[in-house]
């Protein structure tokens, strides 16, 4: 069975750690306590952070044309330098993190959906934007995995999500070895999934580690095109393409009925009527028939603890447009 490590993951303190939203609420996320005995969570609050109060007035996103502030209505304070001193600082005393869940539509964490306003007093929006500290992450840390709370109820993006982040964490994990063949054990145990993400890119990893450099630059440029590849998330076509491939190698070993069964279960998830589980789970019934050890144990079949998995999901596919922020 896969072996995982632990992902560091940024997560806005409100969202099931504290009562620290400027009402003194406190958001529930089922998909962040799922999380919780799997990932090593480190919590942020901008704003209680930079020394405002629980309760507190409620800060807002202005832009007047020249600069973007955030400043606190009820009493006119500008806290603009407070907070992006404070990103700043945070995100270079935390470098090695793997992804961020972050609150959505909020001044400081939100990604995309926070409300930027004309005037201090203007009830006038000019649009939606992220917020200071959400900003700095999507500047900074712009190739990390990064979602709100919101997003990560669809499973294609809490999928993708959980992909990424013990994907990154993994490789970090190897990466502080600087062994070469830790590198390649963790390309080899990945194989089936980057092809699903992107086969070019998977070739162009393997031609990496064919080259004769120093071990640091190898990892380095191994890196660049691991982030790359997960830049988007793979369609339902790469998946299909992967488990008509590992089908073929069983074809001449199982009953017309049990390949039957098997088409039908893949027609059935391309048109989005059953979930990925079930071809995977045919497939893998194979692998272990026919002991097949070097599959079995393929991140593709694997990508995360599987205490994580729901079962009540259907994966089906969703436009690339709706993945990125």
């Amino acid at each position: 069975m896969n072996r995982f490590v632990k992902p560091r993951v940024v997560v806005s303190r409100c969202i099931g750690f504290e009562r620290c939203r400027y009402n003194g609420q406190i958001i529930s996320s089922d998909e962040v306590k799922e999380m919780r005995d799997h990932v090593d969570f480190l919590t942020v609050c901008p704003e209680s952070d930079i020394g405002l109060g629980v309760p507190r007035d409620p800060v807002r996103l202005v832009f007047n044309g020249e600069k973007r502030r955030l400043v606190q209505p009820n009493t006119g304070k500008d806290f603009t330098k407070n907070m992006v001193d404070y990103s700043e600082d945070f995100l270079t005393q935390n470098p090695d993190v793997d992804g961020f869940i972050l609150k959505s539509k909020s001044p400081s964490c939100g990604l995309k959906e926070t409300r930027i306003y004309t005037g201090i007093d203007d009830h006038s929006t000019r649009g939606k934007g992220p917020g200071f500290f959400g900003n700095e992450v999507l500047t900074r840390r712009p190739r990390k995995a990064i979602e709100t709370e919101g997003r990560l109820r669809n499973y294609q993006i809490r999928e993708h999500f959980l992909t990424k982040i013990y994907a990154f964490a993994d490789f970090r994990d190897r990466k502080g070895s600087q062994d070469l063949k830790k590198l390649k054990e963790f390309h080899d145990h990945n194989r089936l999934l980057f092809k699903s993400y992107d086969e070019e890119l998977y070739q162009k990893m393997d031609d990496v580690l064919e080259q004769n450099e120093d071990v640091s630059e190898l990892y380095d440029r191994y890196e660049d095109l691991l982030y790359e590849l997960f830049n988007q998330a793979p369609q339902c076509e790469s998946k299909i393409q992967i488990m008509d491939g590992l089908f073929q190698d069983f074809k001449d070993m199982i009953d017309k009925d049990e390949i039957a069964f098997f088409k039908e279960s893949l027609e059935d998830y391309k048109k989005g009527n059953t979930s990925l589980d079930v071809p995977l789970s045919i497939l893998y019934t194979w692998l272990l028939r026919f002991k097949d050890a070097n599959l079995k144990d393929q991140s593709f079949f694997f990508p995360y603890p599987k205490d994580l998995v729901r079962l009540e999901d259907v994966r089906t596919c969703i436009s690339r447009d709706y993945w990125n922020f």
